[in-house]
C-alpha cells in the first residue's frame, strides 16, 4: 500500500466516524465516535507531518477522501470497519518497520497510537 493511499484511508475513516457520530441513536456511541474521529484526525495530521519532516515524498495531490458511507449505518458495520482499519494500520506498520523508509520508526509510533485508539473504540462500542 502506498502511503498516499493509507493517508486517504485515515482521512476517509475520520469522515466516516463523523457520520456515525451524527447517525447513532445512542448517546454513549455518539461520544465514542466523536472521540475516535477527533483523535484519528489528529493522528493523520501527525503522520503526514512526521513523514514530510523526514523528507518522505508524498504526492499530496493523490490524497483524498472516498465516500464516507459505503453501507447504511449500523453499529455492527461500524465495528467491522474499525476492525478492518486496524488491520490496515498493522500492514502499514509492518511495511514501515523494515527500516528502508527514513523516519519509519516515528511513523510506526504514531500508528501504535492509532491501533490503541481502534481497540479502545471497539471496546467502548461493545459496552452498549
Amino acid at each position: 500500500m502506498s502511503l498516499e493511499k493509507f493517508v486517504s484511508e485515515m482521512m476517509t475513516m475520520h469522515v466516516t466516524a463523523r457520520l456515525w457520530h451524527w447517525m447513532t441513536g445512542s448517546a454513549q456511541d455518539h461520544v465514542t465516535f466523536e472521540q475516535f474521529s477527533t483523535q484519528n484526525e489528529a493522528y493523520a495530521d501527525s503522520f503526514v507531518e512526521a513523514a514530510l519532516g523526514n523528507d518522505i515524498k508524498l504526492s499530496l495531490n493523490e490524497i483524498g477522501v472516498k465516500n464516507g458511507m459505503e453501507n447504511n449505518y449500523s453499529i455492527e458495520s461500524a465495528r467491522e470497519q474499525i476492525q478492518n482499519y486496524r488491520s490496515e494500520v498493522a500492514k502499514v506498520k509492518t511495511f514501515l518497520s523494515d527500516g528502508e523508509i527514513p523516519g519509519g520508526d516515528e511513523l510506526v509510533t504514531i500508528l501504535d497510537d492509532v491501533t490503541i485508539l481502534c481497540s479502545k473504540t471497539l471496546y467502548l462500542l461493545k459496552l452498549n
